[in-house]
């Protein structure tokens, strides 16, 4: 992250470019909000939404907007364990960085800002968190089933509503029509095929 970060601010100065963060933007949240739109539209019925998080632009633009249309529908974040600072930080009730990050899911390395934090603390219902296995057999199934390359990242949802953690937990047993995020194909095909055989 520092590295990108400083890389970034040398082409701001060389360039005179303006930087617009990957997810700590108003108008990035603004346009990821069309999401909860184009699904609500679709479905209407759907009564939770599986969302991956990082830095929250994602989200906080689909849980913005779907409970805009529909307050009562369930926002459900979903991350992997070894770049769980989302629900640490919904646990302490605080942003809360990690030291360090350790996943598969290299496109959810990043941590909530200034602007995603609130509205994930306010309109963001649970964050499910998963491990890199639960990750790479979701990516398996989108390849075996759906005929679809996704990223790691972009699989974590359809790997939260397999999980255990969800299936088991009574509070999820009212979620009828889940609408899941499954975004991304950039996927590294030697990283990916070491992976199918752990």
């Amino acid at each position: 992250m520092q590295s990108r970060e400083d890389t970034a601010n040398k082409v701001l100065q060389d360039t005179g470019a303006v930087l617009i963060p990957s997810s700590n933007d108003g108008r990035i949240i603004s346009g990821q909000g069309t999401i909860s739109l184009e699904f609500l539209e679709q479905a209407s019925d759907i009564d939770t939404l599986i969302v991956p998080i990082s830095g929250g632009g994602m989200i906080s633009g689909v849980a913005l907007a779907a409970k805009a249309i529909n307050p009562a529908i369930r926002i459900l974040a979903a991350e992997p364990m070894g770049a769980n600072d989302a629900f640490q930080s919904k646990s302490n009730g605080r942003i809360t960085k990690l030291s360090e990050v350790n996943t598969i899911a290299d496109g959810l390395r990043a941590f909530l800002g200034d602007l995603t934090w609130p509205i994930v603390r306010d309109l963001v219902d649970d964050v499910i968190v998963v491990d890199d296995k639960e990750i790479i057999q979701a990516m398996k199934l989108c390849y075996e089933i759906l005929k679809i390359a996704v990223e790691p990242s972009g699989a974590i949802g359809l790997a939260a509503v397999l999980s255990d953690g969800f299936r088991k937990n009574p509070v999820y047993s009212e979620c009828y029509h889940i609408g899941i995020v499954l975004s991304g194909g950039n996927v590294d095909l030697g990283v990916l095929w070491n992976s199918f055989d752990k």
